[in-house]
């Protein structure tokens, strides 16, 4: 089984390679993600949340003997990642804005304020949390890939297009706000 889950996330991992390509056409062409791309960017997200949390109960204490205090610390910061995916989503105020689909406005309201990447940092911690809550190395080898796939998408793909797209607003904004988590700064 976890033979088949590892090869899962390597053909996950290379069509992802294949869908930040197909990401990168979509922003020079039509300036946002088309449908089929949205959709191809959702399943690829879900599809390696959901074989996280599988290698997570498949390889369950691997790392170190479980408890209750292991899986309730993992546990509190895999709902803590969830919470803030919550928050990044809710801040778009539109569904089609969290997958790419409309572009109309730079978001630097509610967790944004804190985080210009708050769902992908709140995905971090959910792998994070599930591989803590479980005592998997596997699963916590998962969440640091999925950190330098994600950090390397985002300053490859992501933050060029929106530079492009919002100027010296989005200039303005990553001065004032970390790519993953902090207080704000000041603009001064």
């Amino acid at each position: 089984m976890k033979q088949a889950l590892l090869i899962y996330v390597a053909v996950n991992a290379v069509l992802s390679i294949f869908m930040a390509r197909f990401v990168i056409r979509d922003f020079q062409r039509i300036r946002r993600v088309s449908v089929p791309v949205a959709i191809w960017t959702g399943v690829a997200m879900h599809g390696h949340a959901l074989a996280t949390f599988a290698m997570a109960w498949i390889d369950r204490g691997s790392l170190y003997a479980l408890s209750y205090w292991t899986a309730a610390g993992g546990g509190l910061v895999l709902v803590i990642g969830a919470y803030i995916i919550f928050l990044g989503r809710s801040a778009y105020g539109d569904r089609a804005r969290v997958y790419g689909l409309k572009e109309d406005e730079l978001i630097d309201r509610g967790v944004y304020r804190w985080s210009r990447n708050p769902q992908y940092f709140g995905y971090w911690l959910m792998f994070v949390g599930a591989g803590l809550a479980s005592g998997s190395w596997l699963t916590l080898a998962f969440a640091a890939a999925f950190a330098v796939f994600i950090d390397v998408y985002i300053r490859v793909v992501e933050e060029p297009h929106l530079k492009r797209v919002f100027g010296e607003a989005y200039s303005a904004y990553r001065q004032r706000v970390s790519r993953y988590w902090s207080l704000p700064r000041s603009s001064d």
